[in-house]
């Protein structure tokens, strides 16, 4: 999903290099496939608890193929952004270094956290802008929709997660104040996020852009609905649901990218 998203962005920003969409598609992927195999090291014990049967916890990946898979796929990302110039590569660069900065300290830095993780997940939209040289009020807009409703979905899962962090001893912000204050948090702040969205819903409609204001219209109906069954105790529906929200503007973005190659 990722990289679609940082490839579809380039494409929409007005990119049209298939070398570079092929760097950039591959370059994601294998930032994400690092940061993914380094959280499962430096998480070893809360997964015990909370995935029991992770690859890590259950034997089936040994911890040496796991560092392999970590840093020579970030590496090899790294590479080949370093081919898509000096925008993208430090972008790249900011990604893996907070991401692996998260795994390793900033989980237990409560907020702060999860505001990386959001800012991570939504820097693919930014990432393929950068590569296509220019700006895009749209792309930034969908970038900064993104790491709202991310970062309000980061509060609701910590809740999600209450037991197994508060076993483990991490200091998350539902052990600090209680699962249900942290999802009250995290569906305010989702809800924040449809402002963002119907600014990009306007935005995307003004330039044309028919397919991704659709999309991102339909997400923020859809993250309103969800903030009101998170209130309600419906967390793994909440969870289930946003991530499809989400996936409904990333199809319209990949849609809309298509669309403008013909």
């Amino acid at each position: 999903m990722a990289a679609l998203a940082s490839t579809a962005s380039y494409l929409v920003a007005g990119g049209r290099d298939p070398v570079a969409s092929m760097l950039l598609a591959v370059s994601t992927f294998l930032a994400e496939a690092g940061l993914f195999a380094h959280n499962d090291l430096a998480n070893l014990e809360e997964d015990k608890i909370n995935r029991p049967d992770a690859p890590l916890v259950t034997g089936a990946v040994g911890i040496d193929t796991a560092r392999v898979v970590a840093y020579g796929s970030l590496a090899s990302g790294a590479a080949a952004a370093a081919l898509l110039g000096p925008a993208p590569l430090a972008i790249y660069a900011l990604a893996a270094a907070l991401g692996v900065w998260y795994n390793a300290r900033l989980k237990r830095v409560p907020v702060v956290g999860n505001f990386v993780v959001a800012f991570l997940t939504s820097m693919t939209y930014i990432y393929g802008m950068a590569a296509a040289g220019g700006a895009s009020v749209v792309l930034i807009l969908l970038f900064l929709s993104s790491l709202v409703a991310n970062l309000g979905r980061e509060l609701v899962k910590v809740a999600m997660d209450y037991e197994g962090d508060m076993r483990a001893g991490v200091r998350t912000l539902a052990v600090i104040v209680g699962p249900q204050k942290a999802v009250a948090l995290g569906a305010a702040v989702t809800l924040a996020s449809v402002v963002f969205g119907l600014a990009l819903t306007y935005a995307a409609f003004s330039q044309g852009l028919l397919f991704l204001a659709l999309g991102a219209a339909a997400t923020s109906l859809s993250l309103i609905y969800l903030s009101l069954i998170a209130l309600r105790g419906r967390l793994k529906k909440y969870r289930d649901g946003t991530l499809a929200a989400f996936g409904v503007t990333l199809l319209a973005l990949i849609t809309e990218a298509v669309w403008r190659l013909f």
